[in-house]
C-alpha cells in the first residue's frame, strides 16, 4: 500500500504541474499546441503581405520624388540605396523595392495616390513622421529642394496629417534652412528659450500654446504608439525599429524640456 500511494502522489503531482503549466501558458503565452500553433501562421503572413505593401508604396513614392524635376541624381540614387539598407531588403523584397522605385520614376505625376496609399498603411501618427523623414532625405539630396519635389513632399505632409511645424524640423538640417529660416539664424546665432519651446512643442506636434496637460497626454500617447510591440503588431519592417527608437530618443529630449 505504501508504494501504491507513493505513486498515486507521483501521478497526482504530475499532473498538477501539467495542469498548471497549461494555465499559465493560456494566461501570458497564447498557447502552444494543437489548434494554437496554427493560428502563428496567419498572422504572420498578413504581416508579411504589409510588409509587402509598405515597401512597394515607400519606394514607389521615393521614385516619383527623385524624378520630380526631370532626372534623377547620383545622390537620390545613393539615398535610396542607403534605406534599402537601412530596411534591411534581401531577396523578393529588395527586387519588389527596386521595382516600386523604377515604377514611381516612370510616372511621378500620381504621386498622391501613391501617398495616400501609405498613409493608409501607417497605423499612427509616428509612422508617419518615421516614414516622411525616408521622403524628406531623397528629396533633399541635393542639399536644397528643388520645386517640384517640393509639392511632392509638402503634399504628401498634408495627407500624412503633419503639421508644418514639425515638417521644417524635419527639413532644416537636411538642407540647411527652409524658406527664411536660415536668413532667419543668422541674425539670431543664440537659441532663446521660447524658440527652444516651440521647437520641443514642434517636436510632440503640439502648437505652441499647449497646456501641460496637452503636452503630458501627447507624450505619453507618443510612447504608445512607438512602443516597439505595437509597431511590429503593424505587420511594418522590423527594421523601422531602429528609426522610431531615433524619434522616441527625440520626443524624450524634448518633453524633458518641456516639463
Amino acid at each position: 500500500m505504501g508504494c501504491l500511494s507513493q505513486l498515486f502522489g507521483i501521478l497526482f503531482f504530475a499532473f498538477l504541474f501539467r495542469a498548471v503549466a497549461w494555465l499559465v501558458r493560456e494566461l501570458f503565452g497564447g498557447g502552444s499546441g494543437g489548434s494554437d500553433a496554427g493560428r502563428t501562421d496567419a498572422p504572420s503572413e498578413a504581416a508579411m503581405r504589409q510588409r509587402l505593401k509598405y515597401v512597394y508604396h515607400l519606394m514607389a513614392l521615393l521614385g516619383k520624388i527623385a524624378k520630380a524635376d526631370g532626372r534623377v541624381s547620383e545622390r537620390e540614387i545613393a539615398g535610396v540605396e542607403r534605406i534599402f539598407r537601412e530596411l534591411q531588403l534581401s531577396g523578393e523584397m529588395l527586387q519588389l523595392a527596386q521595382e516600386a522605385f523604377r515604377e514611381g520614376k516612370a510616372a511621378p505625376g500620381t504621386w498622391r495616390e501613391s501617398a495616400q496609399a501609405l498613409a493608409d498603411l501607417c497605423g499612427n501618427f509616428e509612422v508617419r513622421v518615421v516614414t516622411f523623414r525616408f521622403l524628406a532625405r531623397v528629396a533633399c539630396a541635393e542639399g536644397d529642394l528643388p520645386p517640384p519635389a517640393r509639392e511632392i513632399l509638402l503634399g504628401a505632409a498634408q495627407i500624412f496629417g503633419l503639421p508644418l511645424a514639425l515638417v521644417q524640423l524635419i527639413l532644416r538640417p537636411m538642407m540647411g534652412g527652409f524658406g527664411s529660416g536660415e536668413r532667419q539664424r543668422a541674425h539670431q546665432p543664440r537659441v532663446d528659450t521660447a524658440a527652444q519651446r516651440a521647437r520641443d512643442l514642434a517636436l510632440l506636434g503640439l502648437s505652441a500654446n499647449a497646456t501641460a496637460e496637452e503636452i503630458k497626454r501627447a507624450y505619453r500617447q507618443k510612447v504608445k504608439e512607438l512602443h516597439p510591440d505595437r509597431l511590429q503588431a503593424q505587420g511594418l519592417p522590423e527594421s523601422l525599429l531602429k528609426q522610431a527608437s531615433d524619434r522616441m530618443a527625440e520626443i524624450n529630449a524634448a518633453y524633458e524640456r518641456l516639463k
